[in-house]
């Protein structure tokens, strides 16, 4: 069983190891769950068995399922169907910002902490977490209050796409971005702006860039800029008038994209760990940095672990963004970045999960066993 965001979408590394599965485990019947009616329909009409997560067969299926795959949590299918099963959450990032317990935004809160204790004890019980080094094994486990036996170091399926450069499947938007793609000029650079949402600065990222002026620079230097911002921030600016500037939808699959891109610009987004594969140039633009540095945190020392230029302000960005594409001085930095968090591109992360969780294995592959599964310590 797998699903992804809360149920509303496809993709991230429930997606990927879903598509792995398909093609590569003839013993094991992937399903997708989703909440939403338009994405079921959508699902089944490229040939995916996939249902809403509360129609009488979603729950059925979610009831007997032995293996739950999600990227977010347990509402990513249905949370009170999930008893018994074994609960392998693929999570959606390295640990660069504080998560779940240890994050200072929200988590002050006495009613929200007796809730979130009410819910793992009740549906919320996750029996793995994968993640893609040792060293992301303590944040997860202070983070989800986890055994460290249940943190389990796989890297994330989602990065075979960038390691074995093949197109992968995808829905409506997925193909919309890769008609835009295609329509570019091959001489031209393209850069991909992903941000994370700032909700515990308050802050609106594109605030924060002049997009006139921006335009025009990229045309200045012959580029584009393909602007992704995250699902929970509202893109309510009309990019119709600008030549360089293009919107993308926000159920896009962006490992789709990264690897068709010169440049990465993003601020706290864990998405910079995964373009460490593509060992291309980052910038970053972290305009709001100790704010969110007090207000959210970091496991990670910020400006020891990104290798890029860092721009503080608008200016910065565009000089940033000039310099690395005409000189990018920061492959040693990326490397020692890359070993630290990352799996090395000879292993293949989806067959890694399969490996470790499946008891049917991958194409007769010997397993480990899972009868045994740990559970979140209280």
């Amino acid at each position: 069983m797998f699903g992804a965001r809360g149920g509303e979408a496809f993709l991230d590394n429930s997606k990927h190891l879903y598509l792995h599965a398909l093609e590569s485990c003839p013993n094991v019947r992937p399903v997708w769950l989703a909440k939403d009616d338009e994405l079921v329909a959508e699902l089944q009409s490229h040939g995916y068995e996939a249902y809403h997560a509360y129609s009488t067969r979603g729950i059925f299926l979610n009831l007997r399922a032995e293996l739950v795959f999600v990227s977010h949590g347990v509402a990513d299918v249905n949370r009170w169907c999930c008893g018994g099963a074994t609960v392998v959450c693929l999570w959606h990032g390295v640990a660069l910002k504080q998560l779940g317990w240890d994050h200072a935004y929200g988590t002050e809160s006495r009613w929200w902490r007796f809730v979130q204790r009410c819910k793992r004890t009740i549906t919320d019980r996750y029996s793995y977490f994968t993640v893609t080094s040792e060293a992301m094994v303590e944040p997860f486990v202070s983070a989800f209050d986890l055994n460290p036996k249940q943190v389990v170091v796989t890297g994330y399926p989602r990065n075979d796409a960038l390691v074995d450069d093949g197109t992968v499947p995808g829905l409506s938007a997925d193909e919309s971005v890769r008609e835009t793609l295609a329509a570019l000029p091959v001489e031209s650079d393209v850069l991909l702006y992903l941000p994370t949402y700032h909700a515990a600065t308050e802050q609106y990222v594109l605030d924060h860039i002049d997009l006139p002026t921006l335009d025009e620079f990229l045309l200045g230097i012959d580029a584009y800029l393909l602007v992704k911002l995250h699902p929970s921030e509202r893109l309510d600016t009309d990019f119709t008038a600008f030549d360089r500037l293009i919107p993308l939808p926000g159920t896009a699959d962006a490992y789709s994209i990264l690897p068709k891109t010169d440049a990465l610009i993003t601020d706290y987004s864990s998405v910079y760990f995964d373009y460490l594969l593509l060992d291309k140039p980052i910038v970053f633009y972290p305009f709001d940095l100790d704010d969110y540095r007090s207000k959210r945190g970091f496991y990670l020392d910020y400006e020891a672990v990104t290798p890029g230029p860092i721009a503080s302000d608008f200016d910065e960005l565009c000089s940033s963004i000039e310099t690395v594409l005409d000189n990018d001085e920061h492959a040693a930095e990326r490397k020692a970045v890359r070993e630290r968090f990352m799996q090395p591109s000879s292993v293949n992360r989806s067959t890694a999960i399969v490996q470790r969780f499946s008891s049917s294995g991958e194409r007769g592959i010997p397993t480990s066993d899972h009868d045994e599964i740990a559970r979140p310590s209280e």
